[in-house]
């Protein structure tokens, strides 16, 4: 979707005045990416650990992920215009070459599917859940909308929600944000864009519950990564009231909920440091209020610095 790539200059342009507008927002913000950028994460993040820590993974491993060149770098064509002939073309590619190193992989992927992971996460077409967690086709349950948003009556997000814990018996749900959401930062400001305000006005709420604390931050960039943070929490905690997670953890299912971020610069996921395996779970995370979630964020900064 546009409003969430309309942060970046390289984008299409368009003939829409709402999509113009946004951009004009995103401008104003100063929402941009400064090299030396990586030098000062404030927020409540390390880097994203598996279960398997050490550093010795075999990387052409193909037993996980049937992993394919043409998707290992940008696509020659990725300065033109995407016509339908190239599109089809990359997926002849695409298939000839997961053929080739797996032969049996399609045959398989038919058979039915068994993801661990239930992913909900951003539009933004520079997160793609696939390629950043390097996972094949059939290993992530997905859900995408602009600013990785959950509410309550999302019939379309809780339905995909209630498949993926009820029928596909997922072990981790993901909510992940990145920094520089083009959706959260028209939310930081007050302009009006038409249809997408309905969508925003999620975010805006998320906003005014921590505004006295958003406000201490001048630094309209940084400001920005910290309600991409937040927004990304409240999705968690909106998950895990759902009555869906309520029956799956009274009835026993090991299954949690884990907000992470993904930071487009540097290409790698941070955790969030919300992992909610249990009502009891959810109950200490609803307790913490913005003035302690915002110290935490200074404290981890001071610590970084």
């Amino acid at each position: 979707m546009a409003a969430d790539t309309i942060h970046t200059k390289e984008t299409f342009t368009t003939t829409t005045s709402s999509t113009e507008n946004i951009a004009t927002q995103v401008q104003a913000l100063d929402i941009k990416n400064p090299h030396n950028h990586h030098q000062h994460h404030h927020h409540l993040l390390h880097k994203y650990n598996t279960a398997k820590t050490d550093e010795t993974d075999d990387e052409d491993d193909d037993s996980c992920c049937a992993r394919s060149p043409v998707t290992l770098g940008p696509s020659p064509s990725v300065a033109k215009e995407h016509g339908l002939a190239r599109l089809i073309k990359n997926n002849r590619a695409w298939s000839k070459a997961i053929k080739e190193r797996q032969p049996d992989f399609f045959e398989k992927c038919s058979q039915g599917q068994q993801p661990k992971v239930f992913w909900i996460g951003c539009s933004d077409s520079r997160v793609p859940e696939n390629e950043l967690l390097q996972l094949a086709p059939g290993e992530v349950f997905t859900h995408r909308n602009i600013a990785n948003v959950v509410v309550s009556t999302d019939l379309n997000c809780l339905s995909v929600l209630q498949y993926a814990v009820e029928v596909l018996k997922v072990e981790h749900v993901v909510v992940c944000g990145h920094y520089g959401c083009g959706g959260v930062a028209a939310a930081l400001g007050d302009h009006s864009y038409g249809l997408i305000d309905h969508w925003l006005g999620n975010i805006k709420e998320v906003k005014a519950q921590h505004q006295d604390n958003l406000d201490q931050i001048l630094d309209q960039e940084e400001k920005c990564r910290a309600l991409v943070e937040i927004n990304a929490r409240n999705s968690v905690l909106t998950v895990a009231k759902s009555p869906i997670m309520k029956a799956a953890w009274e009835r026993g299912q090991k299954v949690e909920i884990v907000g992470l971020v993904y930071d487009i610069q540097t290409g790698l996921l941070g955790e969030l440091g919300y992992h909610l395996k249990s009502a009891e779970d959810l109950k200490a995370q609803l307790s913490v209020d913005s003035s302690t979630l915002f110290a935490a964020r200074d404290t981890v900064a001071i610590t970084r610095s």
